[in-house]
């Protein structure tokens, strides 16, 4: 620089400033211009080439140009190559061109130098950047020509720019890193990541997506995008997204496309509609594998070309690996807290005590149950102060118990005694288990206590009320059945083997031994009903059989059970018992029968009576005649009744039914009641019916028909055909001289009596007709057979 500052010195009054600094000449105010001229020359050549500087001139005049080797170096062009005016303004940056030209303007308004830094367009397509300093040369006022230097900066701003991209790149990154930290929800954080680096790298969406493997989907979970239309919340193929290529290989690697128009690997028509869709001409994507498996991407998407730079790979890769750990952390801090959640809801809503000891069985949790049942605040249960409240002779148990459970980390389980804020003690179930560390390491323990104290007392009242039911079933006779149906397999006590009637012992215990000894009517009932039972997986059954015993007659047995079923809804076992109603059943049967014809004949009794009782006023001439007829009726109706029901209720003659029933009304002349038919004998089954059928005709025959007035007759005709496969019986009642008859307005009880029970009961053709001369009814059944030696029904 020596050299340099004596060449300015050669220079005043024109002073040079700097080494970069232009020379400012009036040549019209020196003298010795040639000698000034020289002077400069060196001075300037000197300095150029000291500080590696261009120099060039442009006369005003003619615009053309000057410059030297190092000047068209940095603009790019050969030493010999030509540099004129209107290639150099080819070379200026159009984003620049306006600015140089008002700078060199306003340089030559005022007079004063000008400083400029621009870029220039290289010959081979790079872009670089000069630093310009000039001055004019002025000739009687006016500027002749521009003298100037240049400057090469194009490293130092790219240095330059490197470092503040790095540092806006590491603003970014830490301002990132607070923002994550400071989000809980996963897709806060997706979001905030894409609104970040997208605002970031002036790119137009920019999204964070996860990978449903099963579907084959990127799933768009957040998307920020510079007023478009948002992909958020929509999925799409993999391989769309990965531009078609899938390779776990390169793990965390961007894929870049500048254009998607015309790039050789996104020609497929399908890269191209799903390009489309979301609005892209230039992408960049970053695969998140883990684990070989690929789980999530972070990409970008800009509406035009784009040429991405290595740096926005690089900090999108950064970006992406960060994203996908927050995600991850705040996945797993949330699972933390929610399992915490869970376990404290779980632990404080247990109707027992729940603990974790650590491996010095010194207490780290305890819950609020605790505090309820013994008393003690949980902080002073902690460490050791729970032994306090257990019962000593079951803390020497526990931990002699703890030291083998660790060794082998098994569960214990036991019943230990806590004491009560009253100083009693309450038995509690205790089932502890080890708990090891992610290698292994026994690190403590964790259970339960629940309190058994009513159970134990239950369970010991039971036994004894299981006793005084063994001894009342001895007593009633009650037999018991335990059936393991799988194995089938019967246990019967001995009150169940009396039922039988067998000895005890003899029993072979199994469904066969059961069903060998029961009517096999009742069996295929049974089996039908538990076949029921099952299938809508009932739980009691009710039943009832008869036992057929040694003198032919029948044990009824009424008995109740209980299914219990397996994991498969399949029976295991049942529970029942059995008791004999025998004597109930019979009783029951015949009394209930009884009442019912009892109370149906009673009602028919008293209207039969008045009846009798009106006629035989209407015909009686004197007190002692109506006493003698009347009473006489009144025995012969008496006699029906007993016909009915005497026997046991086995048969009757069709003729003595129909005798009892109208011989009450047979006059002196024996002309009014005409009978005529074979014997026949009925079994009560028909009996019965049919008797109530001639009763109802007969009461109205007295009441409203041919038997009201005097002179009225009945005429009852019956006759036996052959039948199969039983005879059949006609049986036809006719009326006359009584009062003109009509159909009735509506059907009483005798009506339907006649109408619906006999076709019901005897599977009888009934008719009956209404003419004016009398009452018509007939009848076809078949004769049912004998009955058994006794059947109430």
């Amino acid at each position: 620089m020596t050299d340099g500052t004596k060449a300015s010195e050669l220079l005043r009054p024109h002073t040079i400033r700097d080494e970069t600094d232009m020379v400012r000449i009036d040549l019209g105010d020196g003298h010795h211009r040639e000698e000034v001229l020289l002077r400069n020359s060196l001075a300037l050549r000197l300095a150029l080439n000291t500080g590696r500087l261009g120099s060039w001139e442009r006369d005003l005049i003619t615009n053309e140009m000057v410059a030297n080797a190092t000047c068209k170096a940095h603009l790019g062009l050969a030493p010999d190559e030509l540099l004129t005016f209107e290639r150099l303004k080819d070379l200026k940056h159009p984003g620049d061109a306006q600015r140089i030209d008002q700078a060199i303007t306003y340089a030559l308004a005022s007079r004063s130098d000008f400083h400029i830094e621009h870029r220039v367009l290289r010959p081979d397509g790079h872009i670089g950047r000069i630093l310009v300093k000039g001055a004019a040369i002025y000739k009687h006022g006016t500027p002749t020509r521009l003298i100037g230097i240049t400057q090469d900066i194009t490293e130092r701003e790219r240095i330059r720019e490197e470092f503040q991209d790095n540092k806006r790149r590491q603003e970014f990154l830490l301002k990132l890193n607070d923002q994550l930290r400071s989000f809980e929800d996963p897709l806060a954080i997706m979001e905030a990541t894409a609104k970040s680096l997208g605002q970031l790298l002036k790119v137009d969406s920019a999204g964070y997506g996860e990978v449903d493997e099963s579907r084959g989907v990127v799933l768009v979970e957040r998307e920020w995008s510079r007023g478009a239309i948002s992909n958020e919340g929509r999925a799409y193929r993999v391989q769309d997204f990965m531009h078609g290529v899938i390779d776990a290989s390169e793990q965390g690697c961007a894929h870049a496309i500048e254009d998607v128009m015309t790039d050789a690997h996104s020609s497929d028509s399908a890269l191209q509609s799903f390009y489309s869709t979301i609005n892209a001409r230039a992408v960049l994507t970053v695969p998140l594998f883990k684990n070989g498996r690929l789980t999530a991407l972070l990409y970008l998407t800009s509406y035009t070309p784009r040429a991405w730079s290595k740096d926005d790979l690089s900090l999108a890769e950064d970006v992406a690996e960060r994203t996908w750990t927050a995600v991850e952390k705040a996945r797993a801090e949330q699972n933390l807290r929610d399992n915490e959640a869970r376990f404290r809801l779980i632990a404080e809503s247990m109707p027992g005590v729940l603990f974790v000891y650590d491996k010095n069985l010194r207490l780290i949790y305890m819950n609020e149950r605790w505090t309820e049942i013994a008393g003690m605040a949980t902080e002073q249960a902690l460490g050791n102060g729970w032994t306090s409240a257990c019962h000593p002779d079951d803390l020497i148990r526990i931990f002699e118990d703890a030291k083998l459970d660790r060794a082998y980390g098994d569960f214990w389980q036991g019943e230990v005694r806590y004491r009560l804020p009253d100083g009693s003690y309450r038995w509690h179930l205790c089932r502890v288990g080890s708990f090891f560390g992610p290698h292994g390491e026994y690190q403590g323990k964790v259970g339960t206590a629940i309190d058994i104290h009513d159970i134990r007392e239950t369970t010991e009242a039971l036994l004894t009320s299981e006793e005084r039911l063994a001894l009342a079933q001895r007593t009633a006779g009650i037999g018991v059945f335990d059936w393991n149906v799988a194995a089938d397999k019967i246990l019967w006590t001995t009150e169940q083997e009396q039922l039988f009637g067998i000895a005890p012992g003899s029993f072979e215990g199994n469904y066969q031994g059961w069903t060998s000894r029961v009517h096999p009517d009742d069996v295929a009932v049974f089996q039908n009903n538990f076949a029921a039972a099952i299938a809508c997986k009932d739980r009691e059954l009710s039943f009832a059989y008869r036992v057929p015993m040694p003198d032919r007659s029948f044990r009824h047995i009424e008995g109740s059970i209980t299914i219990l079923y397996d994991a498969d809804s399949k029976p295991k076992r049942i529970i029942g018992v059995n008791i004999d109603v025998t004597k109930h059943k019979q009783a029951e049967k015949r009394q209930q029968l009884l009442i019912r014809e009892l109370h149906h004949r009673v009602k028919n009794t008293l209207a039969t009576v008045q009846a009798i009782v009106g006629s035989t006023a209407r015909t009686a001439s004197s007190i002692d005649e109506f006493y003698q007829g009347f009473v006489g009726r009144i025995v012969s109706l008496a006699r029906t009744h007993n016909l009915l029901t005497e026997d046991l209720w086995q048969k009757a003659a069709l003729e003595d039914l129909v005798q009892t029933e109208l011989g009450p009304y047979e006059d002196e002349a024996r002309n009014r009641i005409i009978l005529e038919g074979p014997h026949v004998e009925l079994p009560s089954e028909a009996a019965v019916p049919i008797g109530m059928a001639i009763h109802e005709l007969t009461t109205n025959a007295a009441k409203h028909g041919a038997l009201s007035t005097f002179g009225g007759k009945v005429e009852v005709v019956w006759k036996i055909e052959p039948g199969e496969p039983r005879p059949l019986l006609h049986f036809s009642w006719a009326e006359n001289g009584g009062p003109r008859v009509s159909a009735p307005a509506r059907q009483g009880f005798g009506s339907r009596l006649l109408q619906r029970v006999l076709a019901t009961q005897l599977q009888a053709d009934v008719s009956m007709e209404f003419p004016e001369e009398g009452l018509r009814f007939s009848m076809t059944m078949p004769i049912p057979g004998d009955p058994p030696l006794f059947n109430p029904n």
